[in-house]
């Protein structure tokens, strides 16, 4: 899938920013790059691989994760005990724009 100039042009006015036209032709190459690295990685997911490539490190396959641990965390008591005007919840004041 090609990602074009005028999609990026799209994006651009949604993000309200302002490219040159070298700049459209530079960013529509790197989309389709990142595309193309996506679909690299839903082929492998489909393909039912049993090993995972974290960046930079070797393969790893499941076998070699650790299980996942539950623990208890803080009661929300002791999280809040330094906390004035509390309710049950931090109070935070709204940002001015």
């Amino acid at each position: 899938m090609a990602v074009t100039k005028t999609e990026i042009e799209k994006l651009a006015k949604l993000g309200r920013l302002r490219f040159s036209e070298e700049e459209l032709e530079k960013f529509a190459g790197e989309f389709d790059d990142i595309i193309a690295f996506a679909d690299t990685i839903n082929e492998s997911v489909e393909g039912g691989t049993d090993e995972i490539r974290s960046v930079g490190s070797q393969l790893v396959s499941f076998e070699e994760l650790r299980e996942d641990e539950v623990i208890l965390s803080l009661p929300n008591e002791k999280i809040v005990s330094n906390v004035e005007d509390v309710n049950g919840f931090f109070s935070v004041k709204r940002s001015k724009k």
